[in-house]
């Protein structure tokens, strides 16, 4: 399900000649890898790895809490 906005907005990053596009695409990607790396049997992994891919998005995107 994509995320819309209060006014329905999406989305759309389909233009894979735009770099700014291909850039925000190469973040996310790297973020799913870190949210992925971690011990599944290890619930502190995991809370590392949620923790590290919040520092990363929230530095990337220069979000404040």
């Amino acid at each position: 399900m994509k995320y819309k906005n209060k006014d329905g907005i999406e989305l759309s990053y389909t233009n894979d000649n735009d770099m700014s596009q291909v850039l925000v695409k190469e973040v996310i990607e790297e973020a799913i890898k870190i949210l992925g790396m971690y011990d599944r049997s290890c619930k502190i992994s995991m809370g590392m790895a949620m923790m590290n891919t919040k520092k990363f998005l929230k530095t990337n995107f220069n979000i404040e809490n």
